[in-house]
């Protein structure tokens, strides 16, 4: 047989000690494994490569979670600035407004004194009321003054420059203040030095309120803005703790030593923040100046796009052309300042004018609304009211001042947490009404006095402690959110203005008043209130959460006039 026909009987082959069918089963069985092995390496780096997407959306999702945490906080910055003008403003004014509440009777007996001295003669009481009145809208008579200067300084030196200048100026004011006992008989050294001391608030006033809206996220302003009250509170507090034990003929005058200090820390902290976006594109490579502190205040980086409107709207004020994404935005153009614009409708007579006029005197209306609640002027009184008019002891009526004051303090804090979720109208047009009913109960009860002191002691604290959480709080910031960016300086302090006359008229009206005709004379607030609640009912709109240019479209609907403010930069 040959070799041929033997490998054709014969499946196997042998190759050495290894037949070909050997080969072939093992080949197979390697092909097998190798293909399992590379199908279980495929699915492994499947479920990882899943895994990883997984887990980068994960920290996707944290991220985001972290800077919608982060969006929603405010700034440490943003809260300097607020503790900074709030000590500076709300602190100081509630300070002075108060400090000469609880030692009037020793400041009267001062002034009689040194009257004598000099004359030789007592001073007759109704020019001793005249002269306290006087000394009493020397406060609100010099911020005026003050507010006058706040438009010029802000415009020329910047919003921090003007800061610490106007914060400077409480040193010689409270100085010369302290100081007027020992320079008896002369005591017009208290005038002169309430003057300045008001000239100062009067600035910081106005520069606090504009400062911190063009600074403040949107979501934060109503917040930050309601802080001067609390601040505002704690100044009056202090003076009412101080009152109880220096309230004598020989101590009185250090009641206005404690806000050199606060005066210093305010100062050192304007020192370490950066000025207004508004004020720092008027500067040498300003638009970045801006924009690094806009985004400090904000929170944000440099680079964020939302900081891209707020900038438009300081840029709409100054010669510098919109940036590209303003070009995509239609312009509505306001050709008047705020002068002309409030005061010259004849001039100003475009849609556009007549709408931002409306809202402008809006403000002013809630200002002035606040002021005739009558709770800023009986704050200031409040020693007198109980006293002199409920027929309360002196030291039960101190310390039912020094009590509603503490008490004052936590309620201020209402607006804080709230006025951004609740809305400035409720709480404007409820605190009102609250407050008509107030005035009622403390003018019935100071008819049947002093019976009913009681009832006047709650009617005089309701009366506080509702304006402190509602229009008291509310008004100081409502007024800036209806007019725009461009025309908010003059807008803000031609308001404050109009306030500081209107509280002239009352105070000095008031405690004559007061002192001639009794609970009558608590009808200049009732009357006035009570159409005020009308009014604000029927015109204001609300503002909470909404940028300007949503709330002028709300008064333009209102008023039936066909403008359009919205997605517009108004220049």
């Amino acid at each position: 047989m040959n070799l041929s026909s033997r490998y054709k009987r014969s499946p196997d082959v042998i190759i050495g000690s290894i037949s070909v069918r050997q080969l072939t089963d093992q080949g197979a069985r390697v092909s097998m494994l190798t293909s399992s092995f590379f199908t279980r390496f495929r699915d492994s780096v499947h479920a990882s490569s899943s895994r990883v997407k997984e887990g980068v959306g994960a920290m996707r999702v944290q991220l985001a979670s972290v800077r919608f945490r982060c969006s929603t906080m405010a700034s440490i910055p943003i809260y300097m600035l607020s503790i900074a003008l709030c000590l500076s403003a709300g602190f100081q004014q509630g300070y002075v407004a108060s400090v000469l509440n609880q030692p009037y009777l020793a400041i009267e007996s001062f002034i009689n004194e040194s009257w004598i001295e000099r004359t030789g003669t007592p001073i007759n009481s109704n020019t001793l009321n005249v002269i306290w009145a006087s000394l009493n809208i020397c406060f609100p008579l010099a911020t005026i003054l003050g507010q006058f200067l706040a438009a010029y300084l802000c415009q020329t030196i910047g919003r921090k420059k003007t800061a610490l200048v106007a914060t400077g100026l409480y040193v010689p004011g409270a100085l010369v203040s302290y100081l007027a006992r020992s320079m008896s008989p002369y005591f017009e050294a208290l005038f002169v030095g309430r003057f300045i001391w008001s000239v100062a608030i009067g600035i910081n006033t106005v520069n606090a309120t504009v400062w911190i809206v063009e600074c403040a996220p949107v979501k934060h302003r109503g917040r930050m803005a309601a802080m001067q009250e609390v601040f505002m509170a704690t100044g009056s507090l202090l003076t009412q703790a101080l009152g109880v034990p220096f309230s004598s003929e020989s101590l009185w005058h250090y009641m206005f030593m404690p806000p050199l200090a606060i005066s210093a820390v305010s100062f050192v902290i304007f020192c370490l923040l950066r000025d207004s976006p508004q004020s720092l594109l008027k500067e040498k490579d300003g638009f970045l100046k801006a924009r690094k502190s806009l985004a400090s205040y904000h929170g944000t980086d440099e680079n964020d796009p939302t900081l891209e409107s707020e900038l438009l709207l300081c840029q709409s004020k100054t010669e510098r052309k919109p940036s590209a994404p303003a070009l995509h935005k239609d312009n509505i153009s306001c050709n008047h300042d705020g002068i002309t614009v409030m005061f010259k409708p004849w001039t100003a007579n475009d849609p556009v004018s007549k709408v931002i006029r409306h809202a402008a005197w809006l403000g002013v209306m809630v200002k002035i609304a606040y002021v005739f609640t009558g709770a800023r002027c009986l704050r200031a009184y409040s020693t007198f009211v109980l006293h002199s008019m409920s027929g309360w002891s002196l030291d039960n009526a101190l310390f039912g001042s020094f009590l509603i004051g503490l008490l004052r303090l936590p309620i201020t804090m209402i607006p804080v947490l709230f006025v951004d979720k609740v809305g400035r109208r409720p709480l404007i047009i409820g605190s009102t009404a609250i407050s008509l009913l107030s005035l009622l109960v403390v003018l019935v009860s100071i008819e049947n006095a002093p019976e009913w002191k009681m009832a006047s002691l709650i009617g005089l604290a309701v009366l506080l402690l509702i304006n402190a959480c509602g229009i008291g709080s509310v008004s100081r910031f409502y007024a800036a959110e209806l007019v725009p960016r461009n025309l908010l300086l003059k807008s803000v302090s031609i308001l404050a203005i109009f306030e500081a006359i209107m509280k002239i008229v009352v105070e000095f009206s008031f405690y004559p008043l007061a002192n001639l005709i009794g609970a009558s004379s608590l009808m200049m607030f009732l009357l006035p209130t009570g159409l005020f609640i009308i009014f604000m009912c029927y015109y204001c709109p609300e503002t909470s959460g909404r940028p300007v240019n949503e709330v002028l479209d709300s008064v333009a609907r209102q008023k039936n006039i066909k403008v359009s403010f919205t997605n517009t930069v108004i220049v």
